[in-house]
């Protein structure tokens, strides 16, 4: 699934992490 992904869908999934990070601090751990 993580094999060929277009430049979007990784930016959308970077975007989707960062407010992750913010709604969820205590449960973001990929740092």
């Amino acid at each position: 699934e993580k094999g060929a992904q277009p430049t979007g869908t990784v930016q959308d999934i970077l975007k989707k992490a960062e407010v992750f990070k913010e709604l969820c601090p205590n449960q973001a751990k990929f740092n």
